[in-house]
């Protein structure tokens, strides 16, 4: 991900931070009992970078609503309409950052990542009630044995269909547990058209859809590009096989970015893998404006020779910046957030939880009713892939690999150029940022 890309809309004036459980930088976690620390007001400031908290309502519902639980005297502040760049340069660096696991690596180069460790330590915070690969994943950023992020929320792959063009072509609805082979098929059957309208059977999205669900890295640990492979073969031969089917490449097809609206709103698309996390905000408007339609979900396709297994591990993280004089409240958000209670308050809001109960999991999105006779239990039937390892440079990488796959579909380039030259492309990227930090 650009550091340019790091940027919401819509804006907060930011205020001044109270100096209430301030603690310097180097200063050890100290606790004091819930009711000391709560006699004093105290506000935090909090900045979203694709964790799904883009407003006033979703950092109630998510955030506030359950730290409050606890701890009534913290109040929140999104920060929305800057960059964290510009935040950071006018001395106004959140406290807070929630973003993703793919995102972390471009927080840590940045220097805003505080070790959790002695937080983890000092408020007795067991890691073992999380899912297993949420640790195991923020395990391996920290070069020394640093904890840089705390999850609060899962994402889970998964594969919507719309039933009404199943119907209407009298093919089988697809089943959880499917391999990419099987999905393929169903697209050769369900890429028709109907009346004037070109049907489209599937609408992959982004060649890294494929690629990090088969685990494959962008680089060899940041020093290299590693896109010439046998597995980056594989996908995008898979791709290719994909929009080689007659009708899949038209004027208006989507193989230029990940767009759901094709599935939710003109509703011309017979399947589509997404995420649950994504996939329940985009159709609760459609639900509340009585736009709904007859659609499933199942689990995310498995690759032949990767049987039971889905769509990476993709988790949402509180990250805690080493600037902030509001350290003690701060890891408070973090303690509080991670209790059963509040786990179960943000999972039946629609974000699944991170912890691996399954008591707390089998009521996600209950509040909302949107699954009520859907599948839903259907898309934990295969485990998530493990994730690749990322680095800074990835984001600029997936764009070379997606010029690649655009090159392939519409000029008809040759797989094996196609992916030489992204290679080279990144190479160049990779040694020229290089050159830059080592000024």
């Amino acid at each position: 991900i650009n550091n340019s890309c790091l940027d919401n809309g819509g804006h907060y004036k930011s205020s001044g931070l109270t100096d209430q459980g301030s603690m310097p930088d180097k200063t050890k976690v100290s606790i004091e009992s819930v009711e000391a620390f709560t006699k004093e007001p105290v506000k935090l400031t909090f900045f979203n970078n694709g964790a799904g908290i883009n407003n006033a309502n979703d950092l109630q519902k998510i955030i506030l609503d359950p730290v409050q639980k606890m701890y009534p005297n913290i109040t929140i502040e999104l920060i929305t309409g800057q960059k964290l760049e510009d935040l950071i340069a006018a001395g106004e660096t959140p406290d807070i950052i929630s973003t993703s696991n793919f995102s972390l690596d471009t927080f840590i180069s940045m220097g805003l990542g505080t070790d959790l460790n002695e937080f983890v330590k000092t408020y007795k915070i067991d890691l073992g009630r999380f899912e297993p690969e949420t640790i195991k994943n923020l395990q391996l950023y920290g070069k020394n044995g640093e904890l840089y992020g705390f999850p609060f929320a899962m994402n889970y792959g998964m594969m919507a269909y719309n039933k009404d063009i199943f119907n209407a072509f009298g093919v089988a609805y697809p089943k959880d547990g499917m391999s990419w082979e099987q999905v393929i098929d169903l697209v050769k059957k369900t890429t028709r058209t109907q009346g004037a309208t070109q049907i489209l059977g599937i609408d992959p999205g982004f060649p890294q859809v494929f690629s990090r669900a088969y685990s494959l890295p962008v680089t060899d640990n940041g020093n290299k590009a590693v896109l010439a492979t046998d597995g980056y073969q594989k996908m995008l031969s898979m791709l290719r096989g994909i929009y080689d089917i007659p009708g899949m490449v038209e004027s208006k097809t989507n193989y230029l970015r990940d767009n759901i609206d094709f599935f939710l709103k003109e509703q011309r698309v017979a399947m589509k893998p997404y995420w649950i996390s994504a996939f329940t905000t985009r159709v609760l408007p459609l639900v509340e404006q009585n736009q709904n339609f007859n659609w499933d979900l199942v689990s995310f396709p498995s690759f032949a020779d990767k049987p039971g297994y889905g769509r990476e591990v993709d988790f949402h993280l509180l990250m805690v910046t080493p600037s902030s004089k509001n350290k003690d409240a701060a890891y408070r958000v973090l303690q509080a957030m991670q209790t059963s209670e509040a786990q179960t308050m943000i999972n039946k809001f629609g974000r699944l939880t991170a912890l691996k109960d399954q008591a707390i999991k089998k009521d996600y999105a209950a509040d909302l009713k949107i699954f009520e006779g859907k599948n839903l239990a259907g898309i934990f039937s295969v485990q998530p892939a493990p994730v690749p390892r990322g680095s800074m440079y990835d984001s600029k990488i997936y764009s070379y690999l997606n010029e690649a796959n655009r090159d392939m579909i519409l000029n008809g380039k040759d797989i094996h150029t196609a992916i030489r030259e992204a290679e080279e492309k990144s190479n160049k990227y990779i040694e020229e940022e290089k050159q830059k930090q080592s000024k």
